[in-house]
């Protein structure tokens, strides 16, 4: 594709948008965040070197570039995400992974129970009840941190809030952040010494 060409180039800034969009849309903040920003700036900059500093060198055929790459790169990302969380083996699979997850979690086999859901939402990360689910076994893992991840996670693909009270149940059930103590002082520590004050030399 030729970097000056004006309408493919405006059709994939769009299609790239698109894409961030739908991203956004559907809880993925970081990747359709990070892909329109970059989109943007990459737009700008080369309407900038080439509308204001009639710039068509390499500096605006490489910014052009990068910004086709970004949009192409999330469109294809989007699309191959779209298709692995409804086509792939592991989708498919689904219902009989989520329950044998579930069997796990309530044997108390943590370990397994953590590689069945995390395999479900690497397949699929807008599954918000796998989210729930691999958060609950975090946390009776004692990984309050990953848990509370795990449980945002779930909040931000939950466009339809779906599970929302059921997230809220769950993480109320996190044990609160412990609190900052003070360093103590040893019991047989020595009280400093005051200082005296020294005599200015005009008193003496």
């Amino acid at each position: 594709m030729l970097p000056e060409t004006f309408l493919p180039n405006l059709v994939l800034f769009l299609g790239g948008q698109a894409a961030a969009w739908i991203y956004l849309r559907t809880g993925r903040f970081v990747l359709g965040g990070g892909a329109m920003a970059a989109l943007w700036v990459l737009a700008d900059w080369a309407l900038v070197a080439r509308l204001v500093f009639a710039e068509t060198g390499p500096h605006f055929t490489a910014t052009l570039l990068a910004m086709q790459l970004v949009a192409l790169l999330t469109i294809a990302a989007l699309a191959f995400g779209r298709w692995r969380a409804r086509w792939s083996k592991t989708a498919k699979q689904r219902p009989e992974l989520f329950a044998a997850g579930l069997t796990q979690y309530l044997r108390n086999e943590l370990d397994g129970a953590a590689v069945t859901f995390r395999r479900i939402v690497r397949a699929n990360p807008w599954d918000a009840a796998a989210w729930v689910a691999l958060g609950n076994v975090r946390r009776s893992e004692g990984k309050t941190r990953v848990a509370r991840a795990c449980y945002r996670r779930a909040r931000c693909v939950d466009r339809q809030r779906e599970y929302a009270d059921f997230i809220d149940l769950q993480q109320k059930r996190l044990p609160a952040a412990a609190p900052l103590r003070a360093v103590p002082t040893p019991v047989n520590a020595p009280a400093p010494r005051a200082r005296r004050p020294r005599s200015h030399p005009a008193q003496s």
